[in-house]
């Protein structure tokens, strides 16, 4: 029973932790990099996470290149619990830290929850231990304000030889480039208007996840 004279709020609803799937796939090995504090909201961390578009500029020699800087078509539909593209493909020359040269990679994008979202990754052939097994990231966001976040990786590789310490160095390096574009937009919280930012045809994925945050009623860490 609540404290006599104090009257109880409405029920909040009780939903399930946003899903990784590949936490259950026995052949893939799992660790954790962060915590981040990032001084940014968290739907511009999770859009962040699902633009490849930035890969040639952010990230030059190692996701992307500026000599290659193309995104080809994909594909994007909505889900029960958000957005998924498929068929993303960029050039990279260094897709993971036992990558020896450049290639075409292929992705995988899942939104899972409206600050959570996952990526998988179909590795160069001879650069893993298992070929063919896909490796998935997931990038989960706490939003500590509606302008400061704190965000979490969660890695399944298709990697048994390197040391944690090696994994999460990479990915610490990645997310190194990312954190001051992040901090450094304007506005720090996400607009969700169709015409507030100026989007090009490999932001289908950016335009979906603004639509899902819309049409879910999420208004904390964004603009109407």
């Amino acid at each position: 029973m609540g404290a006599p004279g104090r009257a109880r709020g409405p029920a909040l609803p009780i939903h399930d932790l946003p899903a990784f799937a590949a936490e259950a796939e026995p052949r893939l090995r799992k660790t954790t990099s962060g915590p981040y504090l990032v001084q940014a909201s968290a739907p511009r961390i999770i859009e962040n996470f699902l633009d490849m578009a930035h890969f040639g500029y952010v990230h030059e020699g190692w996701l992307g290149s500026r000599e290659r800087p193309e995104i080809p078509p994909y594909e994007v539909t909505p889900t029960l619990h958000g957005v998924k593209a498929t068929g993303c493909r960029a050039w990279q020359p260094r897709s993971s830290i036992h990558a020896e040269s450049g290639a075409q990679v292929e992705y995988t994008y899942e939104v899972t929850a409206p600050y959570a979202a996952v990526l998988t990754k179909q590795p160069e052939p001879g650069s893993t231990a298992i070929d063919g097994l896909w490796e998935s990231i997931a990038m989960f966001v706490c939003p500590v304000t509606e302008e400061t976040s704190v965000a979490w990786t969660r890695m399944a590789m298709n990697d048994f030889d390197s040391p944690d310490a090696r994994l999460i160095a990479f990915q610490d390096t990645i997310f190194g480039q990312d954190q001051p574009i992040l901090e450094s937009q304007r506005p720090k919280r996400l607009p969700l208007a169709p015409d507030a930012e100026a989007h090009s045809a490999a932001d289908r994925l950016s335009a979906a996840y603004r639509r899902y945050l819309k049409q879910s009623g999420i208004g904390f860490g964004v603009t109407a």
